[in-house]
């Protein structure tokens, strides 16, 4: 392995919450049957380099980079794997020329999830307005900056903090193209309607949170405009007020990329790397800031805890990753 991101999702998996199970091998740890424990590598997200092929595989040499083909194939929290042809798709040197390993092991969720997201839910046109919560997420952040390539404006709400922590992430979402980057304390003040009348109606509403912060922000959803779910970092319900429904016909449903992958073409999903690999070559898109963690003997148990616990603070401002020596 190359590269590998710690993601939300991963940790849902060891809990055992998550739909994909992990993949447990046949081998046992512990040193008397009271303490026998089957073994599965976390991590559903990274890229690696073949080092190596079988005799019946005519289509992958030595050096190519590849990807899991969805996730659960295997762990790839790890420095060597040996998998089957039919877990892994190729990422031509063609389509990651100029992008770090990093960026190529951690596209296949949130820039991907956001490339769908502003394409399937939506006819979105230049100049439309759209808003999300958690636009400082992984997600949030590749929302921004797609939006803003496509011509899209966007209101992103983030979680109530100081207001220095609120002044300093302003600053940052609105570099990446952000157009409005508000508190979710703001989204009941008259300041805030006025605004969003002024800007017409939002099309598009993506939400990751859940609770109270998403039935606020769905009130400021145009006629006809539909809400998105992908996540649910609080934990708590989607809940909407039936007005919504009935007198605006605002639409909500669900997101989740897995069974994209799972019912898409692999043209399609082709076309899309392809895309994503080129936005963040030509600099139309930057990955979330990510702290990348040596895998290596000095890295201990207590780290790798450090490091996963921080991917899924609620407050964590960083992505999490670790590559491989």
């Amino acid at each position: 392995m190359l590269a590998a991101p710690v993601n939300p999702s991963d940790l849902n998996q060891i809990e055992g919450t998550y739909p994909v199970r992990g993949r447990f091998s046949d081998e046992v740890l512990g040193r008397d049957e009271c303490s026998r424990e089957r073994v599965a590598v976390g991590g559903n997200e990274g890229v690696g380099v073949v080092e190596a092929v079988g005799s019946g595989v005519s289509d992958l040499r030595v050096g190519d980079w590849v990807v899991p083909r969805r996730a659960g194939e295997y762990g790839t929290w790890c420095t060597r794997t040996v998998v089957g042809r039919s877990a892994l798709v190729e990422v031509p040197a063609g389509w990651r020329l100029g992008v770090d390993s990093l960026t190529v092991g951690s596209m296949k969720v949130n820039p991907c999830s956001a490339f769908r997201l502003l394409r399937d839910y939506a006819q979105l046109a230049p100049g439309d307005w759209i808003i999300q919560n958690g636009a400082n997420s992984g997600v949030g952040r590749a929302v921004i900056q797609m939006a803003r390539l496509m011509g899209v404006h966007t209101v992103n709400v983030v979680r109530d903090r100081s207001p220095e922590e609120y002044e300093s992430l302003d600053r940052e979402l609105s570099a990446l193209g952000a157009d409005l980057v508000v508190r979710d304390s703001d989204l009941g003040a008259e300041w805030f309607k006025k605004r969003v009348r002024e800007a017409g109606p939002l099309k598009l509403g993506l939400n990751c949170v859940g609770g109270r912060m998403t039935l606020a922000m769905s009130k400021h959803l145009g006629e006809g405009a539909t809400l998105v779910s992908y996540g649910g970092m609080s934990r708590q319900p989607v809940v909407l007020p039936t007005s919504l429904l009935l007198f605006r016909n605002v639409r909500a449903c669900g997101f989740w990329m897995n069974r994209w992958y799972e019912n898409c073409t692999p043209g399609e999903r082709d076309a899309m790397w392809r895309d994503v690999l080129a936005m963040a070559r030509d600099g139309g898109f930057v990955a979330q800031p990510m702290d990348a963690s040596t895998w290596d003997e000095g890295l201990g148990l207590e780290e790798m805890r450090r490091v996963v616990g921080t991917a899924v603070a609620w407050n964590s401002a960083r992505k999490q990753a670790f590559v491989f020596a």
